[in-house]
């Protein structure tokens, strides 16, 4: 087992274009988060030691709470936080799937200029799983993949609806 997820996207943005999309709040919630939820930014202080609070709210009206604490940011080419599920006061709780899952990820974006564009790769590894939740972990690449495809999809709608004129 390898614990460690990745994926890669071409964008055809600038990389600084790419960073302001992930590190501006009223543009994280254009995009962020799985098809069909809406992500609201609570706290965000984007700093090593800060942290981003957001509320997710999906389509059935469920909400959940997530909690990102930033360790390393370098501009405009890396970011490593660690996220984990929260509670609306920003406390890290359990996450709420059925199947035993790491209570928090280690993650590590990079963004590099390619051809004109930018490949964002993200990396993602569970902090201190349990035997069962490593397995888990690791079983659940392909969902992980359609996640952050869906994602990506999301960001490269948002990137494009603005040289629309409509962010």
């Amino acid at each position: 087992m390898t614990d460690r997820f990745e994926i890669t996207r071409m964008f055809a943005a600038p990389r600084v274009r790419l960073w302001d999309a992930w590190t501006k709040p009223e543009e994280m919630t254009a995009w962020l988060g799985p098809k069909g939820v809406k992500t609201d930014v609570l706290h965000f202080d984007l700093r090593p030691g800060g942290y981003l609070h957001s509320r997710v709210e999906a389509p059935d009206g469920s909400v959940s709470w997530a909690r990102t604490t930033y360790l390393e940011i370098d501009p405009p080419n890396r970011i490593v936080w660690r996220q984990g599920w929260a509670d609306e006061a920003a406390e890290i709780v359990a996450p709420p799937f059925p199947m035993p899952w790491p209570s928090q990820m280690l993650a590590t974006i990079v963004f590099a200029e390619v051809d004109g564009g930018t490949r964002v790769t993200v990396i993602w590894t569970p902090v201190d799983p349990t035997d069962e939740q490593r397995v888990s972990f690791n079983q659940m690449a392909p969902s992980m993949t359609g996640g952050w495809a869906g994602m990506f999809d999301q960001l490269d709608a948002f990137l494009g609806a603005e040289g629309e004129g409509t962010p």
